[in-house]
């Protein structure tokens, strides 16, 4: 099994390399992880008060569990990984059964942040995109598909999203096998997953 991580900052394109990628290794078994899925459960906590959680700093993840986890999927089990609401910040009853696959596709802003975590990786790529162009996209997602408020957007974006992408995405692109910008050629990137594996099943 080869596993692929990718990251970057919010609205750097994350999601759509992955699903880029999945579309195009569709004749082998391969399946999904987004790293958003693991932020803690705070159901304690009213919804006012769960809007105002700094989603974008590493406390906001409960990275133990996610490494249980892999540890058990690497092991050769399924797992059954948490689901989470965006629009009522907060984690949800039913869980999402991940199965054993060839190939497994992990993205998240922070999923380079913690080595015992980056050791799972067999390639691990960094979305490195402007933070106008961020800014952009995370407008047109959060209005379209979390039904939120353009101005209250940018001023989460300006607040939390950008110190944190400073203080902890930017700077760990250097842990990446590849950084990448916008622009990039998809190709790169296949070759090096077709390159792993090839050497992992012959």
């Amino acid at each position: 099994m080869i596993i692929v991580a990718i990251a970057g900052g919010t609205g750097s394109g994350k999601t759509t390399l992955a699903n880029n990628l999945i579309s195009h290794y569709n004749k082998i078994k391969t399946e999904y992880i987004c790293l958003d899925s693991y932020y803690k459960d705070h159901s304690n906590m009213s919804l006012k008060e769960r809007s105002k959680i700094n989603f974008d700093h590493p406390d906001s993840i409960d990275f133990d569990l996610f490494y249980q986890q892999i540890i058990k999927y690497k092991n050769g089990n399924s797992i059954k990984i948490p689901s989470y609401s965006y629009k009522r910040h907060k984690r949800l009853k039913k869980k999402i059964n991940v199965k054993r696959a060839d190939l497994l596709i992990i993205d998240g802003i922070l999923i380079l942040l913690k080595k015992n975590i980056r050791d799972f990786f067999d390639l691990s790529i960094f979305l490195n995109v402007g933070s106008d162009l961020r800014l952009k996209r995370r407008i047109k997602r959060d209005v379209i598909e979390r039904a939120r408020n353009e101005n209250d957007i940018e001023e989460r974006f300006n607040k939390m999203i950008k110190p944190m992408h400073k203080k902890y995405v930017e700077s760990y692109c250097k842990f990446a096998d590849i950084v990448l910008d916008e622009n990039y050629d998809l190709k790169i990137i296949k070759d090096k997953i077709d390159y792993l594996l090839d050497g992992n099943y012959k």
